[in-house]
């Protein structure tokens, strides 16, 4: 068993390690990531540190600035817009593919997830429900994913899925009025699902995603 301090396992274990935090809201959009504290905090030598930055730099979590120093990224208007378009589009064409492969039980768990996003809504309002709900709502949609039946789509969406709502500051409506459409919406997505209507899948996924925040005219 290889040591996690050295070589590529130390590489792994510093991407996870930021990356987890970054996505959790840890280490907020814009705050600085020296190379240093991070390499004492996961216990690794900085090297290790700096090939996880550059990877998390290529994903776009992570802004490498001059002297290869670190921040995490912020999601501006553009960012959101970009991030949500190209979900719509790939989600869109995963529920269509998922709408022929779904088992029932797939089906079943993806009722389960909103029920329990509806609870939480209900028991905790919409200004304290939001952890619970970027986790369930990240479960539904890889959950979709998954059963489009296509690892390569999987892999491709696995990043945006990770991102929670917290990351985005953009949005085109009160978080309230948003989370009450999501609950519509999904209820939707399954109702194609299970009818196994593969243009209502895409149409009802890509019309969620489009309809999360508003979406500036890019001119394409």
């Amino acid at each position: 068993m290889s040591d996690p301090t050295d070589g590529n396992g130390a590489v792994e274990t510093a991407y996870r390690h930021v990356r987890h935090a970054i996505i959790t809201g840890e280490l907020q959009p814009g705050e600085e990531l020296r190379e240093a504290r991070l390499a004492e905090r996961i216990g690794v030598s900085r090297t290790p540190v700096r090939e996880a930055l550059s990877r998390l730099n290529n994903e776009g979590l992570v802004l490498l600035e001059r002297y290869r120093r670190g921040r995490v990224a912020s999601f501006d208007g553009p960012d959101v817009a970009e991030v949500f378009r190209l979900r719509a589009k790939l989600e869109g064409h995963g529920a269509r593919r998922a709408a022929r492969r779904i088992s029932p039980d797939e089906i079943a768990q993806l009722e389960a997830i909103e029920d329990q996003m509806e609870t939480a809504f209900s028991d905790l309002g919409w200004h304290k429900h939001l952890a619970e709900f970027d986790r369930l709502n990240n479960e539904f949609h890889a959950l979709i994913a998954h059963a489009a039946g296509s690892p390569r789509l999987e892999r491709i969406l696995a990043a945006s899925l990770e991102l929670p709502a917290s990351i985005f500051n953009t949005y085109s409506e009160p978080v309230h009025d948003r989370t009450r459409r999501t609950h519509v919406q999904h209820r939707e997505i399954i109702g194609a699902l299970r009818a196994r209507n593969p243009d209502w899948a895409e149409a009802a996924m890509a019309g969620h995603l489009f309809s999360i925040v508003h979406l500036p005219d890019s001119g394409d």
